[in-house]
């Protein structure tokens, strides 16, 4: 008995030294790591910034970024944003209407006129705003009120009118666009763009020949010219030259006035919508850059005598 007590007394001492050595060896070990020189950290590379990947067709449905517009015409000068309107969009014929089609059937008020709105020209112009306001953030107003009624002569001489209400009680307004469409028989006249049948456009630039107050002509040609280059950038065909006429087209009330007729009465309003998002991206551009609206040497135009359609007085 007192044999077994020796041994059970012998085993834990052994036991209590071997942890006392094995504790007294780990104490050593941690003392040699701390007496060792410090240890230098490793220099990590800096990144470089990342580039932004190209946006996919998904993200972006133009050829523009909507941040390079707005970039390019804060440069300049030209804000087109905020809770101020500074564009007008209006028509000063109203009803005119494109080829009637299965997916957009109308009743005609006339001759490929309608008071639809929905199938009208009308239907470009809210197109466009909404594309403005979305896409590039600019601040839009589209007017519909109807301009023709009693008589399509003098229908300008109501939407001039309008157009001076609103900048009465707008003094930012910047920029005035008067949608039409243009008369035609040429059915198979469209573009391809992006896989869609496009309507062409065409900016009509007046020189208001018979009138006293005369609109700055030099500059609405610079500034529809600079639109047209930009339209057929996207496609060379999608945009026709500018025409000069005679008229005045109330474009000498606003400080830049275009009239640009999309498509004509052959095409189909599905085609003149196609041609909405060239048209926003084209604009954009046009008023991004510093020397659009200021007057070129070069004359461009083609001169033409008054006639029948969108853009008689």
């Amino acid at each position: 008995m007192k044999r077994r007590k020796i041994q059970r007394a012998h085993a834990g001492t052994e036991s209590f030294i071997r942890l006392l050595f094995a504790l007294l060896l780990f104490l050593s070990v941690l003392r040699v790591i701390d007496l060792l020189p410090p240890k230098e950290p490793v220099a990590v590379p800096a990144m470089a910034p990342l580039t932004p990947a190209p946006p996919t067709t998904e993200e972006r449905d133009t050829h523009l970024y909507i941040e390079d517009a707005k970039t390019a015409i804060l440069s300049r000068g030209l804000d087109l944003r905020g809770q101020d309107p500074k564009i007008l969009i209006y028509h000063t014929h109203t009803t005119e209407a494109y080829t009637a089609t299965k997916a957009f059937p109308y009743v005609q008020t006339g001759s490929y006129r309608t008071a639809d709105p929905s199938k009208s020209v009308l239907a470009v112009g809210e197109a466009l705003a909404e594309r403005l306001r979305v896409q590039y953030g600019f601040s839009v107003i589209h007017d519909t009120t109807d301009h023709e009624p009693p008589s399509l002569k003098t229908a300008y001489e109501r939407s001039e009118k309008t157009m001076r209400g609103y900048l009465e009680r707008y003094p930012s307004l910047v920029l005035f666009i008067d949608i039409h469409r243009d008369a035609s028989s040429d059915e198979k006249d469209f573009v391809v763009v992006d896989g869609c049948p496009t309507a062409r456009l065409m900016c009509v630039v007046g020189q208001g020949a018979k009138y006293a107050d005369k609109p700055d002509f030099d500059t609405n040609f610079a500034l529809a010219s600079a639109l047209t280059e930009n339209l057929r950038n996207i496609d060379s065909r999608l945009a026709r030259d500018v025409r000069v006429k005679t008229g005045r087209y109330n474009q000498h009330v606003g400080q830049l006035s275009l009239l640009i007729e999309v498509g004509h009465n052959a095409n189909t309003l599905e085609q003149a919508l196609n041609a909405v998002p060239s048209l926003a991206e084209s604009l954009a551009l046009t008023l991004a850059d510093r020397k659009a609206c200021e007057p070129q040497n070069e004359f461009r135009g083609l001169l033409v005598p008054n006639r029948a359609g969108i853009d008689k007085e």
